[in-house]
């Protein structure tokens, strides 16, 4: 029996076409820490998106994002993000 494939997104598309894109410029390099790597170039941004979206409330980007409040204010404290929202 074939495995079932997920359903495609376009966010997961454009993450295959970007490791495709990394695996093609590594050549016969060998990838290190690909996971780490990944988890730092999406996460911040993703966060900093979610509070621009909610306007900096904490409670519907923790929301948003799967998050409580407190692993928000963690992430937000480890990659020092600041964000106030405009009056």
């Amino acid at each position: 029996m074939t495995p079932k494939k997920p359903p495609t997104t376009p966010l997961l598309e454009g993450l295959v076409s970007t490791l495709d894109r990394y695996f093609e410029q590594l050549g016969d390099g060998k990838p290190h820490a690909l996971h780490a790597m990944v988890i730092e170039a999406t996460e911040r941004p993703l966060i900093e998106y979610v509070l621009q979206r909610s306007e900096g409330r904490l409670s519907e980007s923790a929301a948003v994002l799967g998050l409580s409040r407190t692993t928000l204010r963690k992430k937000m404290r480890d990659y020092q993000i600041s964000f106030h929202s405009e009056p």
